[in-house]
């Protein structure tokens, strides 16, 4: 089937909206008739030159309304006629906040760019990537520490800002990073961002009119990694090239292959597959980056929940060279609401970064901030992290017990060493879609991981889904895999 919808990038209507409507004005026309399977998702996205995103969206929509179901191995189909369809109202829009769909929220992915799926009622349980435990959060003393803050002596704090950050959050940062992460950066190099895809971007803007600008090099990325982020990097110019992933990490030898000057890599826990990168290997893309005038960014997204071993120290820390780019995030460690991300630059990059990053970049609030600088010198940080490391611990232990208990051999767990996620593969089919759509008749959440793949064959299928726990208790983690169990397994 061939798609022609005329899209208006310049509209302040989302691409999704546009190709949403063009699709359901073609179904009640009768141009495309009942039984009619539309274009993969990939494929469409491809042929009108767009990202995936805003296709998924506007499918999600018309999956929703009722103009087209999904059959297991077959796609997505248009459903017959309802003979009141002519008299349906218009839809509401998807939130969104970009032209692109980015931000709307459907069944795409789990990344920042929210893309979780929009809440209905007839689901109990969400495995939410992304939700944190809000029922241990500090919220009195948060309140104390916010308040002093409001004290004469901080009025400085109600205007715009550093455009870097504040300076005594920086150094805290430092500070904390070291201690934490061993990431080894003094406050001048440490840059404040509102959230880890504000980083991103930051770095990108960093990146023009350097040897790593868009025109002089292209991005090597993980064969897989967050759609929000990829997103970015498109939007900035980039041409991204996956690497292979191997059960210790990218594959070296793919990165020399690439001929990129830039590489994108997430070693302490791999998302969405949760690997670890080993030492070893750290060392071998080290000497890439020395070897080749290289520069490797290192997203630790969640570095401080690790449960079994030692904690694995950044790559960062590592180098002597000053090749990594490192970022990290509080939105794991405290919640996302605070918005409050940092990276730490090079000396080559740091340089330039007051004169390179615009007003516009005061995004993180001097008052969530400094109310952060207090929690982590006057020594609350370290004890939350140690007690919310506990309380991921003992739901992550009863995950893996639930799936052992009621889900193997049929499914496999991946990951469950580190981070907020696992990954279930089923062990020979059904495939994703279908997996989603039986989790979610039965009440339950699950989240596809096709989203994040770079680069591979299009045709082959998924059988793997992810599942975030951080988000729910023992309980109804014990009472989401039942669910899953029971929807799953007589399917087999």
């Amino acid at each position: 089937m061939e798609l022609l919808p005329l899209l208006d990038h310049t509209s302040s209507e989302p691409l999704y909206s546009q190709l949403y409507r063009h699709i359901r004005r073609e179904i009640e026309a009768g141009r495309l008739v009942a039984g009619s399977k539309l274009p993969s998702v990939r494929k469409l996205a491809s042929h009108l030159g767009i990202s995936r995103t805003p296709v998924e969206a506007a499918y999600q929509q018309l999956l929703a309304e009722g103009y087209a179901e999904s059959r297991p191995r077959s796609g997505i189909t248009i459903r017959p006629s309802e003979p009141d369809l002519e008299r349906r109202s218009p839809a509401p829009p998807i939130l969104s906040t970009g032209n692109d769909g980015a931000s709307a929220r459907s069944l795409s992915g789990t990344g920042s760019f929210p893309s979780a799926p929009l809440r209905q009622p007839d689901i109990a349980i969400d495995f939410a990537y992304g939700d944190v435990d809000l029922n241990h959060f500090p919220f009195s003393l948060w309140k104390r520490l916010l308040g002093s803050c409001f004290l004469p002596e901080h009025r400085d704090l109600f205007r715009y800002g550093d455009p870097l950050g504040e300076p005594g959050f920086r150094e805290a940062v430092a500070d904390y990073a070291y201690r934490a992460r061993a990431v080894v950066c003094p406050l001048e190099r440490i840059v404040v961002g509102a959230g880890t895809h504000h980083s991103v971007e930051q770095i990108c803007r960093l990146l023009q009119n350097t040897p790593y600008s868009p025109e002089a090099t292209p991005f090597a990325v993980e064969g897989a990694i967050s759609n929000g982020i990829a997103a970015i990097l498109r939007l900035h110019g980039y041409r991204l090239i996956p690497l292979a992933l191997e059960p210790d990490g990218i594959r070296i030898e793919d990165l020399y292959d690439s001929g990129a000057r830039l590489v994108y890599t997430t070693p302490s826990h791999q998302f969405p597959h949760g690997m670890v990168m080993s030492v070893g290997k750290r060392r071998r893309l080290l000497n890439w980056a020395a070897e080749t005038g290289g520069l490797i960014v290192e997203d630790d997204y969640d570095g401080e929940f690790r449960y079994a071993g030692l904690p694995i120290p950044s790559l960062q820390g590592l180098d002597t060279a000053s090749s990594v780019i490192y970022m990290g995030t509080f939105s794991r460690a405290l919640a996302p609401a605070f918005r409050l991300s940092y990276t730490a630059l090079p000396p080559a990059l740091a340089d330039f970064a007051r004169a390179a990053l615009h007003p516009f970049d005061r995004l993180a609030s001097p008052l969530h901030q400094k109310t952060l600088e207090l929690f982590m010198t006057q020594g609350y940080m370290q004890r939350h992290i140690r007690k919310m490391r506990s309380v991921y611990q003992r739901k992550l232990a009863a995950l893996i017990s639930e799936v052992k208990h009621r889900l193997e051999p049929h499914f496999r767990l991946i990951g469950g060493s580190a981070g907020l996620h696992v990954l279930l593969e089923a062990a020979d089919g059904p495939e994703e879609e279908q997996l989603i759509r039986l989790a979610g008749e039965a009440g339950v959440r699950v989240y596809p991981t096709s989203v994040y793949r770079i680069g591979d064959d299009p045709e082959r299928p998924s059988c793997t889904v992810l599942l975030g726990f951080g988000g729910l208790g023992e309980s109804q983690i014990e009472d989401g895999i039942g669910r899953l169990a029971n929807a799953w397994i007589p399917a087999r």
